[in-house]
């Protein structure tokens, strides 16, 4: 049975005033160390907390009530060309305004559909007097909503909906990526559509988020992982201006509208677009949908592409030391790094070789020594703009042991690149790599990535062997690992930052 009962407001103000009453009140105040501020005294604490007591609370008004996130559809394009990629299960579309849509359907989740969007340019394309602004772009525009709906509203009209939508702008690219449940899709839709033709510079937002970041980098250098990632940076990227991390006074120089401008001309043209989607869909529901928000966006066929500012790797030995905080822990990061000879047989051989590295650094830094909770190896190789590999080993330690363990590590790189790789050592590598590429296969995000991948590298042609790495696996042997391994383990080429804590 229900019942039904009336509560009067004098009622709610007397509970609201018996549960917080002015007697029995702890104020805590939290502040980081070395901050450098007088902290409030006890009389302003307790003028503060008697204004607000006093703060007249005006009734809550919905300003999303009645919005929509678009009033009509744009005017529709058409997909002017249609092919199906052979051995890929990839359906390419050629839009109306140039643009181009790769679709991958797949059946491993009933409730997703994942997509990216990517063209060349990036924050390369911004003269020196605009990248302060120009690579905070994606993150200040986005934060003020999209058209007539401010960010507060947009996150109403999208409650309940599984849907999101998140630009991007790296140093040679620019693009969009999300996803959304099947029932969304058009939701999806309209947002991308609006990312690219409406975004909202939104000047209380932007302002809300400089004070925000300003505050986080205030006392960021009085923390030693700060300081230590940041020598790390400035050693590889040999302290060049656009490689340098945000600081109080990079932040005071961002302005929101070179910021908007920038954002507008990197999204103006979709032409030079590739749109990829992935998950559960067909190619006939999502025709009109791309024919609708995809095809309509507007294309100045301009073909821009991104460029090479010229920024070369570090060369030689490089060793640093950084001296910071008063706990008894070291950190130590060494990164190989060159050019590279970029194709997937030497991406699996990268990968191989320092998958491999990492086992021996687990068994003899971790299980023989018991000198760190835990050592990685890991590494990186990219197209763009140049063909490149890294490669970064990074632990914590005891201060005292940190050159005995410098020296272990080098010993076990050498000990991988002098030693023969067996035949059962790679047979029971092939075993994990298939093992991982089987689990991998079955989400939706790999897929993505696999053929945002090719996109990214112009590598189209071969969009195919995004389902057919087994046979690269398989290909794989000791010979090319050990190769690997001796070529982009390179001990006369690397950076070492060491951090140490002050006085040791």
């Amino acid at each position: 049975m229900h019942v039904a009962c009336r509560v009067d407001d004098r009622d709610v103000n007397a509970l609201a005033a018996d549960w917080f009453p002015e007697r029995n009140r702890l104020v805590v105040v939290t502040a980081p160390e070395g901050a450098g501020g007088a902290l409030p005294i006890e009389t302003q604490l307790a003028a503060v907390v008697a204004a607000a007591s006093t703060k007249r609370l005006e009734a809550y008004v919905d300003a999303g009530a009645g919005q929509k996130l678009m009033e009509a559809p744009p005017a529709r394009g058409s997909i002017v060309e249609s092919r199906v990629i052979e051995g890929a299960g990839i359906t390419e579309w050629k839009l109306s305004n140039g643009a181009t849509v790769l679709l991958r359907p797949t059946s491993l989740r009933a409730d997703q559909i994942l997509f990216r969007a990517v063209a060349p340019g990036g924050t390369s394309l911004a003269d020196d007097s605009q990248f302060l602004s120009a690579r905070v772009a994606d993150d200040v525009i986005p934060a003020g909503g999209v058209g007539k709906v401010t960010a507060g509203v947009l996150d109403k009209l999208l409650s309940g909906k599984a849907v999101g939508v998140r630009p991007f702008i790296t140093e040679i690219r620019q693009g969009m990526e999300g996803g959304s449940a099947p029932q969304d899709l058009e939701t999806l839709f309209q947002l991308i559509y609006l990312r690219f033709t409406e975004p909202r510079a939104d000047p209380a937002a932007f302002a809300a988020m400089k004070a925000q970041t300003m505050a986080l980098l205030a006392n960021q250098m009085a923390s030693p992982d700060a300081v230590f990632g940041r020598a790390l940076d400035s050693a590889f990227s040999r302290n060049q201006p656009r490689r340098q991390p945000e600081t109080p006074e990079t932040v005071a120089k961002w302005n929101l509208d070179t910021a908007l401008a920038f954002y507008q001309a990197r999204f103006a043209d979709a032409s030079n677009f590739t749109f990829i989607f992935v998950g559960s869909f067909t190619p006939e529901s999502l025709k009109p949908l791309a024919e609708t928000y995809l095809a309509s966006l507007p294309a100045t066929g301009a073909r821009e592409t991104w460029r090479d500012l010229g920024i070369a790797l570090p060369t030689g030995v490089i060793r640093q030391t950084v001296r910071k905080g008063i706990a008894p822990r070291s950190e130590v990061a060494i990164v190989f790094s060159g050019p590279f000879d970029y194709d997937d047989a030497n991406r699996l051989a990268l990968r191989t070789a320092v998958m491999l590295l990492q086992s021996r650094l687990n068994d003899a830094i971790r299980e023989e020594l018991g000198a760190t909770y835990s050592i990685t190896a890991d590494s990186n190789a990219v197209r763009f703009p140049k063909p490149e590999y890294r490669v970064r080993i990074d632990w914590t330690c005891d201060p005292a042991r940190v050159d005995a363990l410098v020296k272990r590590v080098f010993e076990e790189i050498a000990g991988m690149k002098d030693t023969p790789i067996t035949t059962d050592q790679t047979a029971r590598v092939r075993d994990v790599l298939l093992r991982e590429l089987d689990k991998s296969r079955q989400e939706n995000g790999y897929l993505l990535n696999e053929i945002a991948r090719r996109v990214d590298d112009g590598d189209l042609a071969h969009l195919a062997e995004v389902d057919h790495q087994p046979t690269g696996i398989a290909a794989l042997d000791g010979a090319a690992i050990q190769r690997a391994a001796m070529r982009y383990l390179d001990t006369a080429n690397y950076v070492q930052v060491t951090l140490m804590p002050e006085g040791r």
